[in-house]
C-alpha cells in the first residue's frame, strides 16, 4: 500500500470510529494531524470531499458521510490490522 493510500485509510478509520460513537461531531484538522504528516491529510480530505466521503462544516471541521462509512466498510478499514 502507498503512503497516500495509508493516510487515507487511518483518517477514515479514525472517522469511522468516531462517527459509529459520535454521529453528529465533526473534527477539526487538529484532531486529524497525528494520523497523517500534512501533505497526505491534505489529500485524504481532498479526496474524501470530492467523493462526498466526508462532509465539511465551517471549512475546516470534518465528519464521514452515509457514504463514506459504506466505503469503508467495503475497503475492510474500519477493523484493526
Amino acid at each position: 500500500m502507498n503512503l497516500t493510500v495509508i493516510s487515507r485509510k487511518a483518517v477514515y478509520r479514525f472517522l469511522y470510529q468516531r462517527r459509529v460513537d459520535n454521529p453528529h461531531t465533526y473534527y477539526d484538522r487538529q484532531d486529524l494531524a497525528p494520523l497523517a504528516e500534512a501533505a497526505q491529510l491534505e489529500a485524504a480530505l481532498s479526496f474524501g470531499l470530492e467523493l462526498e466521503h466526508l462532509e465539511r462544516y465551517h471549512n475546516h471541521y470534518y465528519r464521514l458521510t452515509a457514504v463514506g462509512m459504506l466505503f469503508v466498510e467495503q475497503q475492510g478499514w474500519m477493523e484493526d490490522d
